[in-house]
């Protein structure tokens, strides 16, 4: 099976109050559409607005095809074995318009990925284990999307890298319920 393992720890960060979080985000807070990553930022306090937005720059960038933006979510999902991100982006995966045999092969370890996603995915296996790129990399990153698109790019990878900890240190709850629906972006 693709992706991600279950969590298997017994310890957590418990998400904040529904007071804590409306303190927060404010009176549009609603407690039964808010996505739980979304809860832990809010307990993040002065933190909060900073981490959501630069999730409203991520999912909103210019000329960044939302697909490749998805298969890195995935894959960094993959690598560093966050089953809440996978949990939540494989429907809005497919709301952005990754099929499910891209979703099986970007959350497939050494998997053959599909060539529209190959060189996000090969770029986010590289940042993630090694904390750089190859200059091969690198230079197909920029050769295809530009040096503009290479840096949003790498910007995602690391993004996504550092909610993929975040998500796993505090050990973010899996949903429970179906807040995705036809959702593309988690601040929808």
């Amino acid at each position: 099976m693709p992706g991600p393992t279950p969590y298997v720890s017994s310890v957590a960060i418990p998400l904040p109050d529904d007071e804590h979080i409306r303190s927060v985000l404010g009176n549009s807070y609603d407690p039964a559409k808010a996505l739980n990553v979304v809860k832990m930022f809010a307990g993040t306090d002065d933190m909060c607005d900073a981490a959501l937005g630069l999730v409203r720059a991520v999912f909103a960038a210019e000329d960044v095809d939302p697909r490749l933006r998805q298969a890195i979510i995935l894959r960094a999902a993959t690598i560093l074995n966050v089953p809440y991100e996978w949990q939540a982006n494989v429907p809005m995966s497919l709301n952005n318009g990754l099929s499910q045999a891209d979703i099986d092969a970007i959350g497939t370890k050494g998997g053959i990925v599909p060539a529209a996603y190959a060189l996000v995915c090969a770029a986010t296996d590289e940042l993630s284990g090694t904390g750089t790129l190859t200059d091969a990399t690198l230079q197909r990153l920029r050769d295809t999307h530009g040096n503009t698109g290479a840096r949003k790019l790498v910007l995602m990878i690391a993004w996504f890298n550092l909610l993929s900890l975040f998500l796993n240190g505090c050990r973010v709850p899996m949903e429970t319920t179906d807040k995705i629906g036809g959702k593309r972006s988690p601040l929808e």
